[in-house]
């Protein structure tokens, strides 16, 4: 009697276990959420998230020496569960779906950029 009650309790822990693992978000279904023009609450400058050939990339402008503007483009990975812009060093990234706010360390908080007022 008491090999099958172990035996039921590890069955309902594997179940539950299945249960957690398969209602997680993958990093393929937050991205695609995220996708889109992203601009700094502070004053870092804005990027792009976008999808190409199913991988994930951020286009970031940058101002150059002379004043104008240049467009780099990183890769987005995913590490257990984490993301991460591949800059030549590893730039995480959070996403705060209520919100619909980006985080990145370092790099500060991001809002999407249709959510700034309409200048007149």
């Amino acid at each position: 009697m008491k090999r099958l009650n172990v035996i039921l309790l590890l069955s309902a822990v594997t179940v539950a276990l299945a249960l957690v693992m398969s209602c997680k978000e993958t990093g393929a279904k937050r991205l695609e959420k995220m996708c889109g023009e992203w601009v700094s609450t502070g004053s870092k400058p804005p990027f792009t998230l976008w999808e190409e050939d199913g991988n994930y990339r951020v286009t970031v402008l940058h101002r150059n020496y002379k004043g104008g503007e240049e467009a780099e483009t990183y890769l987005v990975r995913e590490t257990e569960g984490v993301l991460f812009i591949e800059t030549g060093f590893a730039v995480m990234m959070e996403y705060d779906r209520e919100k619909d706010r980006i985080r990145l360390s370092p790099g500060g908080e991001y809002r999407r950029k249709s959510d700034e007022p309409e200048k007149k």
